[in-house]
């Protein structure tokens, strides 16, 4: 097939800041998305799950008792509004430590506890590192350990399952300091030449440099949003995500961040002020997620059976690797 680049002239310059949420909680009606109330009540109960569980695995961390887990207070909204606004077939590429992204995608409290122990209940069987979560059935890439190498992987997903005719978008999130890796680039380029239906999203805080001004080099659209108004992101989301569906090629997206406090009392107070939510709900909501994770922790399940090494590995063992197998499951540990 004869591969063409994209006429950089073509790419849409990056938009100035949208804003949908005031500091109030007031929305403007022009920018607003228009979610029915109670998704956007569902919308802000994820993000704050996001700050409990983030916050709990963090302490850990700190503690010793797991090997790694950023804090990632203040990109809540960031996360679930880009999360909730794929659809079950796209794939999603998360940066470390966006638990609340698997948490959109349907995993639960217990998971992402289990996945951060490693022990005998972790879905990835104590594989990988404990501030990563991915499942091939919830259609979330697992991450490699150099900076925005999953950009080029998402690019490569998404290019192959256009080439199938599926209808498949993937999104890569990341942070504004992996911009000045060379697989940032390398994404980029590679989207840009093979016109591929991907969604890069930079997470941006106060005094950094983002992604989007670097699209128009590479032919690509861009934008920026406040990351942490989540209508805002659900808005910008949702447009680059139709494009990309509808043949338009990728978005590189900066996400701007606030403060921690931001991005839920901004959503609270918005619903608050449609007489959706009150503190009942919220307390009861930081109980249940808090209950959750206390007995997921205080379960452990002990370390994984020494058998799962084998597991996820061939579709079908080779002989060597049964023997070893059983082997392995006659000793202390089977």
């Amino acid at each position: 097939m004869d591969i063409q680049p994209i006429d950089s002239g073509s790419a849409e310059a990056v938009s100035d800041l949208l804003k949908v949420l005031a500091s109030d909680g007031t929305a403007d009606p022009s920018k607003d998305p228009r979610l029915p109330t109670e998704r956007v009540a569902g919308l802000l109960e994820q993000m704050i799950t996001t700050r409990v569980v983030g916050e709990r695995l963090s302490a850990l961390a700190e503690q010793g008792r797991i090997g790694l887990f950023p804090h990632t207070s203040g990109l809540e909204a960031a996360i679930v509004g880009a999360t909730a606004v794929l659809r079950e077939n796209d794939w999603l590429f998360p940066a470390y430590g966006d638990a609340g992204a698997a948490l959109v995608r349907g995993a639960s409290v217990a998971d992402i506890a289990a996945r951060a122990l490693g022990g005998a209940n972790d879905p990835l069987k104590g594989r990988d590192v404990p501030a990563v979560f991915s499942s091939r059935a919830l259609r979330i890439a697992s991450i490699g350990a150099g900076p925005a190498n999953r950009l080029p992987h998402a690019v490569g997903l998404a290019w192959a399952a256009a080439q199938r005719g599926d209808d498949v978008v993937s999104a890569a999130f990341f942070d504004a300091p992996e911009v000045d890796a060379a697989d940032f680039h390398t994404g980029l380029n590679f989207a840009g030449v093979m016109r591929a239906p991907v969604l890069f999203v930079c997470r941006v805080r106060e005094g950094e440099l983002g992604a989007a001004d670097h699209a128009v080099a590479y032919g690509l659209a861009s934008a920026r949003c406040d990351g942490s108004d989540v209508l805002a992101v659900v808005r910008t989301l949702s447009d680059a995500l139709e494009r990309a569906a509808s043949g338009g090629g990728a978005t590189v997206i900066d996400l701007v961040v606030g403060g921690p406090d931001d991005a839920i009392a901004r959503a609270r107070k918005h619903l608050v002020r449609l007489g959706a939510w009150d503190e009942a709900r919220e307390s009861a909501l930081v109980k249940r997620v808090e209950e959750q994770l206390a007995s997921a922790i205080a379960s452990g399940g002990g370390e994984p059976s020494l058998r799962t090494i084998f597991d996820d590995v061939y579709a079908e063992l080779p002989p060597e690797l049964e023997r070893q197998k059983a082997a392995a499951m006659r000793g202390p540990r089977a």
